[in-house]
């Protein structure tokens, strides 16, 4: 098995449960509303500074994470073409998981 990390800006997250839906991903789980620091800047969940992220973890086959990566790839590249260069609120990691319980 193998767990995959998403951290997008919460204005994604529709699109981003579209995409793991629409690639044979049922079951994740979100946290929304989630303040951070990266490349694309500090979100504060703020009056002034409003952006927040979602993480989404999901739990899948290897085949299965595959699939899932490379579509999150293809959304990453798409957005990055007609960003003008400015970085994309969009993160994807993985790494092996086991199930205990």
């Amino acid at each position: 098995m193998r767990t995959l990390i998403i951290v997008a800006r919460d204005s994604m997250l529709s699109d981003l449960e579209e995409l793991l839906q629409s690639n044979g991903v049922k079951a994740y789980t979100i946290m929304s509303n989630v303040m951070g620091n990266g490349v694309t800047g500090r979100v504060f969940g703020t009056f002034l500074n409003p952006d927040t992220n979602a993480i989404i973890f999901a739990v899948l086959s290897p085949d299965q994470a595959d699939k899932a990566v490379s579509a999150l790839q293809a959304l990453h590249a798409t957005r990055k073409a007609s960003s003008r260069d400015t970085p994309i609120p969009l993160k994807v990691f993985s790494f092996p998981c086991e199930e205990h319980v």
